[in-house]
């Protein structure tokens, strides 16, 4: 292949791959890492079938889903010995997304969101605690964005910058049944079914109209090798909502029952292979992914009850073009993570945070079509 041609080729495919990731980074619902929730959607991996830019005029679907279990508990950066009946959390998330190009290098994404959860508070016999459970439609979220340079002359590096809104379309006071100890301290547990809002982890929506800010890069390293970064950032300016997620009592260690509508945050950078081993039509990503929610949001008051924290994990991930299809596969294996002491815990006179769950691995899976 002519070097220019190859270089095309390469670079083509991160455009291709970062095309697909804005249909789908939105923060458009609920994702989460077990108990400290995460409403940052997950990039997805595109291939060099219909790897370049998007023209003006074309529209393209994509339809995704990310699963995880969360079993493993962690204090601030310590795993902590917890029983085997401790909660477990399980989450799939589906997204259906529209992307349309205009002239300039400006495009709109209209991404909506369906998941399932279930926060079990007992996963095995004698089956003492019971499951919280929530299904049904996330917040929607409308995000436009615009490559920085010319997409006809800038093949081998460009930037984008994206802004948007997440609607509160999604339910955050899902109600769920749960066993509840109404016993006095010390006396025998007296366990009795009462009904209140599912635990915050996997609540569809947040509740709050946020702000969508988001920058997306690439660079070639080589014919066939480029880098390419992003960082997503949503803002809510909405500091919390009525709903009790401790109605039951779990988690009683904050003074404020109301729960808190965090910010969140992704950010990935990695490397990207086109045609690795004579594979056509196929691509490997290798890259790094942190994401999660802080302890302070940069508008809005920082009070409620909120699990904050991060998770940093090696994301490998496969794709195949065929045509204008592409489908692609990605498993972010977590290698680091750490839940942050939020404000009210502060505020309560804890030197720690309270455990939450989090995921080992995450599972993200789609298939996209362009016209």
């Amino acid at each position: 292949m002519h070097p220019t041609q190859a270089s095309l080729k390469s670079s083509c495919l991160l455009i291709g791959l970062i095309s697909l990731f804005g249909a789908s980074i939105l923060p458009s619902d609920a994702f989460g890492q077990g108990c400290m929730a995460t409403r940052v959607s997950p990039p997805m991996i595109g291939a060099s079938g219909t790897g370049r830019y998007m023209q003006a005029g074309e529209t393209e679907v994509s339809f995704a889903f990310r699963t995880y279990e969360a079993h493993r508990h962690f204090h601030d950066q310590n795993e902590e010995n917890v029983p085997a009946n401790a909660p477990r959390v399980k989450r799939t998330i589906y997204d259906a997304s529209v992307t349309r190009m205009f002239a300039s290098g400006f495009s709109a994404t209209l991404s909506i969101p369906f998941q399932t959860g279930t926060f079990d508070r007992s996963p095995i016999p004698p089956y003492t605690g019971s499951a919280d459970k929530a299904s049904g439609l996330g917040d929607i979220a409308l995000t436009f964005r615009r490559w920085l340079l010319d997409t006809e002359t800038h093949t081998k590096y460009n930037l984008r910058l994206g802004v948007g809104l997440k609607f509160p379309t999604g339910k955050n006071d899902v109600q769920t049944d749960r066993l509840v100890n109404t016993a006095a301290p010390g006396m025998p547990q007296n366990l009795v079914w009462k009904r209140g809002p599912a635990d915050i982890a996997i609540q569809p929506g947040d509740g709050g109209l946020g702000v969508i800010l988001s920058l997306e890069g690439f660079y070639e390293l080589t014919a066939r090798t480029l880098a390419y970064g992003e960082v997503t950032y949503l803002v809510n300016p909405r500091g919390y909502t009525d709903v009790n997620n401790q109605w039951s009592g779990a988690g009683p260690y904050v003074p404020n029952s109301a729960t808190s509508v965090p910010d969140y945050f992704l950010a990935r950078a990695g490397i990207a292979i086109a045609e690795p081993v004579g594979w056509k039509r196929g691509s490997l990503q290798l890259g790094l992914r942190a994401e999660g929610q802080p302890v302070h949001d940069i508008v809005g008051t920082n009070s409620g009850f909120r699990r904050p924290g991060y998770t940093l994990a090696v994301e490998p991930g496969v794709a195949y073009g065929f045509g204008k299809w592409n489908v692609f596969l990605s498993v972010p294996m977590t290698v680091y993570r750490v839940r942050w002491l939020s404000v009210d815990e502060k505020r309560a006179g804890r030197m720690s945070a309270v455990s939450a769950a989090f995921a080992d691995y995450n599972v993200l899976a789609g298939v996209s079509h362009r016209w």
